[in-house]
């Protein structure tokens, strides 16, 4: 069965990536605008989405962000599959952030079987 689970997830990321792609997008300019962020006590990093939009990020439909407010530039991670406590989790991550996307080009490099870049500013990851 193990054999098998590496198709099925990349099946399931590809439609959770397409079906979402659009809401995913709106959270980002809204994350710009700043009418999102960080919205947990527990937290400085989470922002809990309202009710109103789908689940585009698994796990409780939180989303980080890291945000630099002099340039506007920002980093926000949707979460495809969430663990918890120090397993790595897997991420759909749009940056607009110079030293975030020099991260994750390296992230790459040193993984491209679990990290690659989707298209400008999105990244697939898999880390903790």
């Amino acid at each position: 069965m193990t054999f098998f689970r590496q198709p099925i997830n990349q099946i399931i990321e590809n439609a959770d990536w397409y079906i979402f792609y659009n809401k995913r997008t709106e959270v980002v300019e809204q994350v710009k605008n700043g009418e999102l962020k960080p919205n947990v006590s527990w937290n400085g990093w989470v922002c809990e989405l309202p009710y109103e939009f789908p689940v585009i990020s698994n796990g409780g439909n939180d989303i980080g962000i890291s945000m630099n407010d002099s340039t506007n530039e920002v980093t926000v991670t949707f979460w495809v599959f969430r663990n918890f406590l120090s397993a790595p989790s897997t991420h759909f991550v749009y940056t607009n952030r110079p030293e975030d996307i020099k991260y994750y080009n390296e992230l790459i490099e040193r993984n491209p079987d679990d990290n690659w870049k989707i298209e400008e500013n999105w990244y697939r990851t898999f880390e903790e």
